[in-house]
């Protein structure tokens, strides 16, 4: 238990800190000052002030954030921090000073503003390509094909690479494993490598029922009938970097289609996790070693710039948003339409995370 939550701290702690420092470095870069940069929310805990930034480590450890000034959720967060209504005082605040936000010219805000997304895609990109430099890669070859299943009816073999499925390229068994799952009952295409040629197959994976003791739920899922996995060994640095590139992008689409199932209700909203969860897995990662932690963190920096892109205001995309808006009217909202905005985001965003825990505490309740 002490371990887990150890590492789970370690965890969030580190993907938060890489976002921040992204939007932290890119608002330095521009000339727009930092009043304060803080790891977790609420109350502060502990902190220091050097070169006209307050760094501090605050009470809530769900996030964290860059406060920019002349920035309009500036208000919202000092709110939660015990301040006045954001709105009121957004109505008194003056014209935008030569350090603030608002103040800045179009590019150097977005430019601000995607920093930290950048940080975390580029984190995960190094992250993976450290796996691969480190523990090897895994190739997606066949190691076996159950007689009479759907794998062995549409004539797939052992030694097959597959190299894609259902229209996605795959590059690792855990990503075979998930298109199909993804897919029962459906026909999916599978693309292979056989000596040298390039095949396609139509498979319909078989309808199961699947229990995960980790979120304590059922859930279908499809199956082929094969078993996959081959030591493609060791990567040297520049195939690394290519293979890191190419998980983070693998995943960042896994993370935006299991967002659109969400919509689509394909997926159902008991699957969505939160600290929890993550610690949870995190811990498990830890025990089976380094390099799984690691790719584990990857995969957590992609949700977490997806998660960041989505427009909602409050969050970085919400930003983008209104950005954009300004983009196209050739001016921007007022700054008490973008603080009563930023209000009800702020409202939806915490509302989500009392969810996500809440999925996680029943998740706990019914094991």
């Amino acid at each position: 238990m002490i371990v887990t939550i150890l590492v789970t701290i370690l965890v969030l702690g580190v993907l938060i800190f890489v976002h921040e420092l992204g939007h932290f470095a890119a608002a330095k870069s521009v000339g727009i000052d930092v009043p304060r940069f803080s790891i977790g929310l609420g109350p502060k805990m502990v902190g220091f002030r050097r070169g006209g930034t307050e760094y501090v480590l605050s009470w809530i450890p769900l996030g964290g954030y860059v406060r920019m000034a002349g920035m309009a959720d500036e208000e919202v967060t000092s709110t939660l921090e015990g301040g006045g209504d954001p709105v009121e005082t957004a109505g008194r605040r003056p014209g935008p000073g030569p350090g603030d936000f608002d103040g800045k010219p179009l590019w150097a805000r977005v430019f601000a503003i995607s920093a930290g997304v950048i940080m975390n895609w580029l984190f995960a990109v190094v992250a993976f390509a450290a796996v691969a430099m480190g523990r090897g890669v895994f190739e997606p070859r066949i190691a076996e094909v159950a007689p009479g299943s759907p794998a062995a009816e549409a004539g797939l073999r052992s030694e097959d690479l597959i190299l894609r499925v259902d229209g996605t390229a795959v590059h690792d068994p855990a990503q075979v494993t998930m298109r199909i799952e993804r897919r029962p009952g459906e026909s999916i295409d599978i693309v292979v490598e056989r000596e040298g040629e390039r095949l396609t197959f139509v498979a319909t994976p078989e309808t199961v029922e699947q229990y995960s003791d980790l979120t304590g739920e059922s859930r279908t899922v499809g199956r082929i009938g094969i078993s996959i996995g081959a030591d493609g060994g060791r990567a040297g640095p520049i195939a690394a970097l290519g293979r890191g590139w190419s998980d983070a992008a693998y995943w960042g689409g896994a993370v935006v289609q299991f967002l659109a199932d969400l919509v689509t209700g394909r997926s159902s909203a008991r699957e969505v996790g939160g600290p929890i969860l993550i610690g949870e897995i995190s811990g498990r990662a830890a025990r089976a070693g380094f390099w799984e932690l690691l790719s584990f963190m990857a995969i957590i920096s992609i949700n977490l710039a997806v998660f960041n892109l989505l427009p909602i205001p409050v969050l970085d995309g919400g930003h983008l948003l209104f950005l954009g808006i300004e983009a196209v009217r050739g001016r921007a909202l007022s700054v008490q339409a973008r603080v009563r905005f930023t209000t009800v985001g702020m409202v939806f965003v915490l509302a989500l995370m009392v969810w996500a825990v809440g999925n996680d505490v029943l998740r706990v309740l019914l094991r």
